[in-house]
């Protein structure tokens, strides 16, 4: 029995000798990048801006990680547009994806913004979409080919809510220009659904938005100088163009009366507001 013992440990030495003189077993090809949304099936993003009717800009954040070893060093990535998927142009509709992108020492995740643009005015009509990719460095490798493709599909657009119907006394009937002014001039658009048996509790928030919107539509000239982030520019016939002044692309009109000598808000119907 104690020779066994005294061969035991004679095999346990060598073998740890042995371990000691090969060198540290190195992980040699790159490691995969991917990415991480929280929704696997889906990569793809929706966005409006129809409800922040203040923005010129906003940020979107792609999830990026990586499948395999963390080290202690940053590495680089790159996304680059998938044409075929593309319909937004660079400078009007998004800023440029960097040359590359860090994956910072000690970590496996990152995300990378995406800057998006609402200066478009015929994004009020129609979808943009940027179809992007992960492509190859020489850091990572992007065989994980199901999860390195994504896309953000971002408008202007806005549609009429349900709770629209219920307030047309006060509103009049649905013009997406009305909307938008009803979302600029009370930076709400959480009205009441009347089919909600509670939504006679919001009824006096409510009604006091309303009398914000009528109030702007009755006087936009002493709105305007309350909110210098927006103008009124007069044209040459004496009507003038409302506008956010960081996108004087996307105007609205407003016209005079030339009867009554009162002014009002023409929608994309051609219609008086």
């Amino acid at each position: 029995m104690k020779n066994l013992i005294i061969y035991i440990l004679l095999v346990s030495a060598i073998g740890l000798a042995s371990c000691g003189d090969n060198p540290e077993f190195l992980y040699d090809s790159p490691d995969n990048i991917y990415l991480n949304f929280e929704d696997s099936a889906s990569s793809k993003i929706t966005f409006s801006f129809a409800y922040t009717p203040d923005k010129v800009s906003d940020t979107i954040l792609i999830p990026v990680k990586i499948s395999g070893i963390i080290l202690k060093q940053d590495r680089y990535f790159k996304l680059a547009v998938v044409d075929t998927a593309t319909t937004a142009e660079p400078g009007l509709h998004y800023e440029a994806f960097k040359d590359s992108y860090v994956m910072p020492a000690d970590s496996g995740t990152i995300s990378v913004p995406v800057i998006i643009y609402n200066k478009d005015p015929e994004m009020e009509e129609s979808t943009v979409s940027l179809g992007f990719t992960l492509i190859p460095t020489t850091d990572f490798d992007v065989t994980l080919n199901d999860v390195v493709y994504g896309k953000i599909s971002f408008s202007n657009r806005l549609e009429q809510p349900e709770w629209w119907t219920y307030w047309t006394s006060s509103l009049g009937s649905y013009s997406r220009t009305k909307h938008q002014l009803f979302l600029i001039s009370t930076g709400t658009n959480d009205m009441p659904n009347m089919s909600d048996p509670d939504a006679y509790l919001q009824i006096p928030e409510a009604l006091y938005h309303i009398a914000q919107y009528t109030a702007f539509l009755s006087d936009p000239f002493s709105w305007v100088e309350e909110h210098p982030e927006y103008t009124l520019t007069e044209k040459e016939n004496g009507d003038y163009d409302f506008y956010l002044k960081a996108t004087p692309e996307k105007v609205i009109l407003l016209k005079k009366d030339t009867a009554s000598g009162s002014y009002h808000f023409i929608d994309e119907n051609g219609q008086s507001i």
